[in-house]
């Protein structure tokens, strides 16, 4: 096994596991935005209760309250949606660059040496 052979196939092992490491991370991004999104529709619904049924001073404070963490968590959603498809880009993009010059076909025959080969036989 030569030197370049061992860098490339730990390269791979590198870039195999940046790529595993990149889908779960979109998938706890997922995860999070998920427990974003409920836990801001149980602060709202906890808040419009509070001023349903006790219209007192401190209850009114206290479902401002919920609404403001509500609304914060909505930000946080957004901000994991934001890294969610970062880590999808990441994911998908390609390993090689791409070529900076065009690739050379003029070493390529059309095949009817195949058959001049076979008649020559």
């Amino acid at each position: 096994m030569t030197n370049d052979t061992h860098l490339n196939s730990t390269r791979i092992r590198q870039m195999a596991a940046l790529r595993r490491s990149a889908y779960r991370s979109r998938s706890y991004c997922l995860i999070a935005i998920g427990a974003c999104l409920v836990g801001s529709a149980d602060l709202i619904y906890y808040g419009i209760q509070r001023l349903r049924h006790h219209p007192t001073l401190i209850s009114v404070l206290i479902a401002i309250a919920y609404f403001a963490a509500a609304i914060a968590l909505l930000v946080l959603s957004a901000h994991f949606k934001r890294l969610a498809i970062k880590f999808h880009r990441e994911s998908k993009k390609s390993i090689l660059e791409d070529p900076t010059t065009p690739p050379d076909f003029s070493q390529l025959q059309d095949g009817s040496q195949i058959a001049k080969n076979l008649e020559d036989m």
